[in-house]
């Protein structure tokens, strides 16, 4: 068997650096391009969030009566101006609760952070949330609750039509 050689690959090092320089424009341009696209998708606000979504909030009770897991679902509608109202579900240390109203507040800074507060008939809970692209290129709020005493997680998705 005959060796042959591979001098078609073979690159001088004057040749290595002019190809270097040639694909270094258009990579950094495409980085460019990647970081002002990733800016741009950084434009949040309380529009983020507009109409219908499924409310789900899961976790333990810690201190305030009735003690023990507590569970709500339901949907609400959120204006895109900070407001929302609907309805839900829930059971907390297993008591079953139907039908609240559960009106509230949303507030969403540039950077897809921000606050959600739910007024349950009994009690008002808070939480932290950051939004996520969802479905059809509508947001997700990923929820964790703040108030003392109480362990929860949650979503606000959307609900498709």
């Amino acid at each position: 068997m005959k060796n042959v050689g591979l001098k078609i690959f073979a690159i001088d090092s004057s040749a290595a650096r002019r190809l270097g320089r040639l694909l270094a424009v258009p990579a950094l341009l495409l980085g460019l391009t990647a970081m002002a696209s990733a800016t741009d998708n950084n434009g949040c606000s309380n529009a983020s969030l507009k109409g219908d979504y499924g409310y789900a909030v899961t976790g333990t009770s810690v201190t305030i009566p009735p003690i023990g897991p507590v569970a709500f679902l339901g949907k609400i509608t959120l204006d895109g101006k900070g407001n929302f109202t609907g309805s839900a579900n829930g059971s907390i240390a297993g008591i079953i609760l139907t039908d609240m109203p559960i009106p509230g507040t949303y507030s969403i800074a540039s950077d897809c952070t921000g606050t959600l507060t739910t007024n349950y008939p009994a009690f008002t809970a808070h939480f932290s949330l950051v939004l996520i692209q969802g479905v059809e290129g509508r947001m997700v709020a990923e929820l964790l609750e703040t108030d003392a005493g109480t362990v929860a997680t949650g979503t606000v998705n959307p609900v498709s039509h």
